[in-house]
């Protein structure tokens, strides 16, 4: 890998049969090999040449991570053709504004995205999955000043901006990880396929960096899941065999309190240091890396700050945890931990061919080819330097250490500067508090130290105060606080930043509006259910029913029940919880009884008998979708083959090896089909259980539906 990203067409054709992506769609995974990857990219740079889009052109590329994802990108990169990545969770609007600005020749989107605002030719990511296989992929003339793709920032503070990277700066940043990674493709031999689960998403550099670039450097594969829940990301490590997980620090966090609550990680102490110290911690806590898979060694943390909490967590329990720094205008990485020489508490080395300084106000600044040149701030445009507006320091080593965006700092009255993260940390540490925010409040003295709560049940704010304070330093002790009501703190879509701008704008309107009774705030109860209902949290009362009233689905059901266990902190019985009709029996199961009257303090004003049904129009309703499926399967001789070959081999093969038995066969009696039998999907023998468990006269008539799709 030299000059362009063309040089990955080489590697991509040449590794064939290996493993390149695997996708799980949260009913099954789909493996697509290198050979896979190499004819479908082939495949769409036919049909982009048959929409005569060629070297200079642009497509908008909007949707979530999947394999379609990777196709375009690489389709568009051999041909010369940039890419304008849009955030899947970007609003029509943005896309709109982002798409008049870039002026792409063609839109290929995802499921489920509202594109009417966009007056653009399409592909959807259906049909290039779909795309008959032709000739492989051709290398387009390519140049390291052509621009690969147009990026737009994440817009934590205000309007997205896009930078436009070329081949020079991204493969600039690309050569100290090909290099390195090179001294060690011997010993990663026998642990091959090494998968990375990436849960960045592909629109942001980051995501790029370890989703498109590194598994290929690698030799190895990625991963991409829809499931975001951490029980699901376990299940996914496990069952995916995945080597190392990338993931916002937001994410790991609920990682982290998912299993300390399983496997009491704080009851149990490391003695040992160095080699025989992992030994300890792998043996100590075999039961969590059982659960995770034991090819999973590593994250990888990005997007956002990693407090020291964290790093200490997967440190104790024999995970390597890996964070680095960068930004969109750096292609991405400035800095990143070795993962065989990580510094606690550091945002790592300096990458090869960057250099950074510390200004006088400590301020990072960058420069080196990776760098975006045409973003430069003005301040920095004479010798070429990017002001990241990050505080930063950096050891006698040459190791980073991050202290916080330089717009955040507090500077108080006394003229001394609070960097937030250190008190978001002393906050964080104290038991009974899920989150913090350290904002600068003016209160008519200077800016002071106002501390934002997001508080377990039963959490007394100012014990929290006194607590941290006790930790701070004289400068830094917290003179005020604001609990927050609300179930999580505003955060961007895509890195899970918390936006400090909103928090603080929130706390200053609560000030102004004192002396006037304000609107009753909902409880944590009421604004889950809004969020997972299209009802607004004033129109739900304690009397609606789940289903009928509130529309929530049986995966709707299973996401409340996380939720409130999350919240709430509290284990909760699944049976009993299943078993709940109404929204006041689900807060009687959740407060133990506390408040679970209809006239509750909980519960604002609104709709308190159960609203009736609006029937659709006539003309609202969906077209009838028809399928043609095989005929030959019905055929009599099939028929009696299959019946016979249950009969004498599959049935007695099942009762021999399981302990099998049938109850209540006789309420098939009073049911006239068409029916579902709906499994719990135990295993892949529930279709074979199914069928051994029915009276011949409906087994011959069912007709098992094996895939998602159908």
């Amino acid at each position: 890998m030299t000059e362009t990203l063309g040089d990955f067409h080489s590697p991509i054709v040449g590794l064939k049969d290996r493993e390149a992506i695997r996708f799980f769609n949260g009913y099954r995974s789909r493996r697509y090999t290198y050979r896979d990857l190499a004819d479908l990219i082939g495949a769409f740079s036919d049909r982009l040449s048959g929409r005569e889009i060629a070297k200079g052109d642009r497509v908008l590329l909007w949707g979530r991570n999947g394999p379609e994802w990777v196709i375009c990108f690489w389709a568009c990169v051999f041909a010369g053709i940039q890419v304008v990545p849009v955030d899947d969770r970007a609003s029509s609007r943005l896309a709109r504004r982002i798409a008049e600005e870039c002026e792409p020749k063609l839109l290929v989107h995802g499921p489920g995205l509202d594109c009417s605002e966009l007056d653009l030719p399409r592909i959807s990511f259906q049909e290039i999955l779909q795309l008959e296989i032709g000739p492989p992929a051709v290398r387009a003339s390519l140049s390291p000043d052509d621009v690969v793709e147009i990026v737009y920032t994440s817009g934590t503070t205000g309007e997205p901006k896009g930078v436009a990277h070329r081949h020079r700066n991204l493969c600039a940043n690309l050569r100290p990880f090909v290099g390195e990674i090179r001294k060690y493709r011997f010993w990663a031999r026998p642990f091959q396929p090494i998968r990375i689960l990436n849960h960045l998403p592909l629109s942001h550099m980051f995501g790029q960096s370890m989703g498109l670039f590194i598994p290929i450097v690698l030799e190895g594969a990625v991963v991409f899941s829809t499931e975001f829940h951490p029980a699901s990301v376990v299940s996914a490590l496990k069952r995916e065999r995945v080597s190392v997980l990338v993931a916002v620090p937001r994410l790991l966090k609920q990682l982290q309190d998912h299993l300390e609550d399983r496997f009491s990680v704080d009851e149990r102490k490391i003695r040992l240091e160095g080699v025989p110290g992992i030994l300890e911690k792998w043996w100590k806590f075999r039961a969590l890396h059982s659960s995770l898979g034991w090819k999973f060694w590593a994250v990888v943390a990005g997007g956002a700050q990693v407090s020291v909490e964290l790093e200490d967590f997967f440190s104790k329990v024999g995970l390597v945890l890996i964070q680095g720094y960068g930004l969109t205008e750096t292609s991405p990485i400035v800095s990143v931990n070795h993962p065989f020489r990580a510094r606690r508490g550091s945002i790592g080395a300096v990458l090869e061919g960057q250099e950074v300084r510390i200004a006088e106000d400590g301020e990072l600044l960058v420069r080196g080819e990776s760098v975006v040149s045409e973003y430069l701030s003005p301040e920095g445009e004479g010798d070429g330097w990017l002001h990241t507006g990050d505080i930063a320091e950096i050891d006698e080593e040459g190791r980073l250490y991050y202290k916080g965006r330089k717009k955040d700092v507090i500077v108080t009255s006394e003229g001394m500067n609070v960097f937030p993260q250190d008190v978001e940390g002393a906050l964080r540490r104290i038991s009974g508090v899920r989150d913090a925010v350290a904002i600068g409040l003016d209160r008519g003295k200077g800016d002071e130290v106002h501390a934002v709560l997001l508080l377990r049940a039963e959490t007394d704010a100012e014990e929290v105060v006194k607590e941290a304070n006790r930790e701070l330093e004289p400068h830094q002790k917290i003179r005020g606080c604001t609990v927050w009501n609300e179930e999580d703190f505003p955060t961007t879509p895509s890195t899970q930043k918390i936006q400090r701008h909103k928090v603080l704008e929130r706390v200053k309107d609560r000030d102004s509006s004192k002396g006037r009774e304000p609107d009753a705030a909902p409880s944590k109860l009421l604004a889950i259910l809004a969020e997972l209902t299209p009802q607004k949290a004033a129109r739900i009362s304690s009397q609606d029913r789940l289903g009928e009233d509130l529309g929530l689905t049986s995966l709707d059901r299973i996401d409340l029940l996380s939720r409130l266990q999350e919240t709430y902190g509290r284990s909760l019985d699944e049976a009993s919880f299943a078993a709940l009709q109404t929204v006041a029996e689900v807060e009687k199961l959740v407060l133990g009884g506390e408040a679970a009257s209809a006239d509750a303090s909980d519960f604002r004003p609104g709709d308190s008998g159960r609203r009736e049904a609006i029937p659709a129009a006539a003309d609202a309703a969906p077209p009838a979708v028809t399928r043609s499926f095989p005929r030959w399967s019905r055929i009599p001789p099939i028929l009696w083959f299959r019946s016979a070959f249950q009969r004498l081999v599959v049935f007695p093969l099942l009762r021999r090896y399981m302990d099998f038995s049938v109850h209540h066969a006789e309420r098939l009696e009073s049911l006239t089909p068409p029916v579902l039998f709906a499994a719990n999907h135990a295993s892949h023998l529930d279709t074979v259980a199914v069928l051994a468990a029915l009276p011949n006269q409906w087994r011959r008539k069912l007709a098992p539906a094996v895939r998602q799709e159908y």
